[in-house]
């Protein structure tokens, strides 16, 4: 600032050394200003997170694109236009398929995977590997390829040998292929609409079989974001794809495997990919050609009119996971077990879906997951047990947050006590005090690459097995006390997979019925009305994150099995208080309410002791108005996503 000018902020590049100089000498530190030559200089321009541009030859950057004050702009992709490339020929370009504005992915082999296994054992469980399999998932041998650096790797000619041991054994079964959804232009707004996820919507396209040498080939949509997840027996994900892939009309996109360490061969080449299984018969194998896989074998005769006892083009995704066994036709051979998981036309008209079923892949919580949790079974609808907070709360009452209930207690944990101090853990993040949060039921946040089903908690409690689940999943989440397995029917149980697998997301469908919104509980309101309540009632007696000064009760104690705790900040006291809310269309019975208005409370506290908020407080009416405010809005939300 220069004496009777404006301010002006300037690019720290721009300095001279001498004004650097002074930005850092002692006096700035104690917060005196720098002069130089009149110059009165500050360094306290808030930090702005834009798009820059870099100049190698001068060493600076060049502002590309900046933000209105209050937001960043992050991961920036820079895009030129170009000309289509002219690929002389012979081309790789299928004219029919370019036709149809779709192209062919390849996958030579599932089980050639990377040093770290990321489709091998080590994202198997002991589920996986029984006993009759002698607890091997996939079976292993050294490689042939002398570029191969891998200590061992599947072997394939096993694998695929209906007459071996191995060919039951592998879990590979089905390929479940996924496109990204595009949010609407306009209307979504929050995030809190795609839910407590790491991921973005997603659709299933469908469903291509795993041949037994762990090969597949599928047609898909060209120009789309896709997502390949290889699956189980049990219609389970065995790895989470966190990477989109696309390709273009008409084009051919081979693999040799899930995540491949590209050294050496294929490994279902050469020796390995020509080897006769003695499972198959000797006329079936008989027209194998020279380096084709189990896919394109299977593809090829289709195309050529000879369909390999199943009419059913296998480059086609299917809706369903329908598999029987084409090859284990020769001596000494053992069949794989057939699969046939569908949402509707089971065999036992008992194990279909009796409430909504997905349309085209999508699958939305409240339209078909919530639904499950309230579906009268007699003694044993899921609500009939689950629909206490303090347990498990899997009603379809509106939450806090403007999403059911039952969502929030799957995917959001409990406040994390620390073992020594009893109080609840605090970690500072964006300069915010935050609770640290416990695992919750669903796993669904990213950097595991384990299947979202496979690696929650829920998974394991709903197939009563092991699978993937962490260690503290489990400690936090017991076994209940009778199984949960088979209380769920087949489709049931399929679609609460795949929703688990895709991310655990609210809306997978931004246009469910309207555009998908939620309703939050107003934050403003929060902040001006029930933030200073909160803190004059609550948080000065039990539910400040630090404990009591000067109290006499043992530190922490009040926080055992309690979710609600206040760090004075209004926008981690606004999230953890609608944590305390499960049903906005009754406000007095909502936690928040129903346990500060009740004596004793704290529970143990003397009945003489005074009710922290009575039911006829004016405090108690602005905060039960706050509530009863998310259901009207949720009420006309509904009006609105109907319409």
């Amino acid at each position: 600032t220069e004496t009777g000018k404006p301010t002006v902020v300037v690019s720290c590049a721009t300095l001279t050394q001498a004004e650097i100089d002074a930005l850092g000498d002692q006096d700035r530190m104690r917060g005196a200003p720098a002069v130089v030559n009149g110059v009165s200089l500050n360094d306290n321009v808030p930090a702005s997170y834009a798009l820059y541009m870099f100049d190698p030859a001068l060493k600076t950057f060049q502002i590309v694109a900046a933000p209105p004050p209050g937001f960043m702009y992050v991961d920036g992709i820079a895009l030129q236009a170009r000309p289509v490339p002219q690929v002389a020929a012979p081309t790789l370009v299928d004219p029919v398929l370019a036709a149809q504005d779709k192209a062919l992915i390849e996958v030579r082999s599932v089980y050639d995977t990377d040093g770290l296994g990321r489709m091998a054992e080590v994202m198997l469980a002991a589920a996986d590997k029984p006993a009759a399999c002698n607890n091997v998932g996939i079976a292993q041998t050294t490689p042939i390829d002398p570029l191969d650096t891998r200590a061992t790797v599947a072997d394939v000619a096993k694998i695929k040998d209906p007459a071996q041991q191995a060919y039951g054994c592998a879990p590979a079964r089905f390929v479940r292929a996924t496109r990204a959804v595009a949010p609407p232009s306009s209307g979504m707004g929050l995030r809190s609409a795609i839910g407590e996820t790491d991921f973005e919507q997603v659709q299933i396209l469908g469903y291509a079989p795993v041949e037994p040498d762990g090969s597949f080939k599928l047609q898909v949509p060209a120009d789309t974001p896709l997502a390949l997840s290889i699956v189980d027996a049990k219609g389970r994900s065995i790895q989470t794809h966190l990477n989109w892939i696309q390709v273009r009309p008409g084009e051919r996109r081979t693999c040799d495997g899930c995540h491949s360490p590209r050294r050496g061969g294929s490994l279902n080449s050469g020796e390995v990919v020509n080897a006769t299984p003695a499972g198959v018969s000797p006329a079936l194998w008989s027209q194998h050609q020279s380096g084709e896989t189990m896919a394109s074998m299977r593809a090829r005769l289709y195309s050529a009119g000879n369909p390999m006892g199943d009419a059913t083009n296998p480059l086609q995704l299917q809706a369903d996971m329908i598999y029987a066994d084409v090859w284990a036709n020769g001596p000494g051979a053992v069949a794989r077990a057939s699969m046939d998981i569908k949402y509707t036309g089971n065999a036992n008209a008992a194990d279909d879906l009796a409430t909504a079923v997905p349309t085209n892949g999508l699958i939305n919580y409240p339209t078909h997951i919530a639904p499950l949790w309230t579906r009268d079974r007699g003694t044993n609808t899921c609500t009939n047990c689950h629909s206490d907070t303090a347990k498990l709360d899997l009603r379809s009452t509106t939450s806090g947050t403007g999403r059911l209930t039952s969502y929030e207690e799957l995917l959001v944990g409990d406040p994390v006590i620390d073992q020594t101090t009893g109080l609840p853990q605090i970690q500072i993040r964006e300069g915010e005090p935050e609770v640290v949060r416990g695992v919750p039921l669903v796993d669904n946040m990213l950097g595991n690459a384990v299947g979202m089903t496979r690696g929650s908690r829920l998974g394991e409690i709903l197939y009563g097995e092991d699978l993937m689940a962490s260690a503290e999943a489990r400690t936090t989440h017991p076994n209940p006390p009778s199984s949960h397995a088979g209380m769920l029917n087949k489709a049931e149980l399929r679609l609460v997979t795949e929703w688990m697998d895709l991310g655990g997301q609210y809306f997978n469908n931004p246009f469910d019925g309207g555009v998908a919104t939620v309703n939050p509980l107003d934050e403003t309101v929060f902040d001006s009305t029930v933030h200073p309540i909160l803190m004059s009632t609550c948080a000065a007696s039990c539910h400040q994150a630090g404990g009591i000064q000067g109290s006499t009760v043992a530190p922490g104690t009040s926080f055992q099995g309690n979710r609600f705790v206040l760090t004075g900040s209004p926008e981690g006291d606004f999230n953890v208080t609608l944590s305390m809310i499960s049903d906005t269309c009754n406000p007095a019975s909502n936690y928040l309410l129903s346990r500060p208005s009740t004596a004793p409370h704290p529970s143990g506290a003397a009945s003489s002791a005074a009710v922290p908020l009575p039911a006829n407080s004016a405090n108690y009416s602005a905060i039960s108005n706050w509530i009863a405010a998310g259901c009207s809005a949720q009420t006309a939300n509904a009006r609105t996503n109907r319409r």
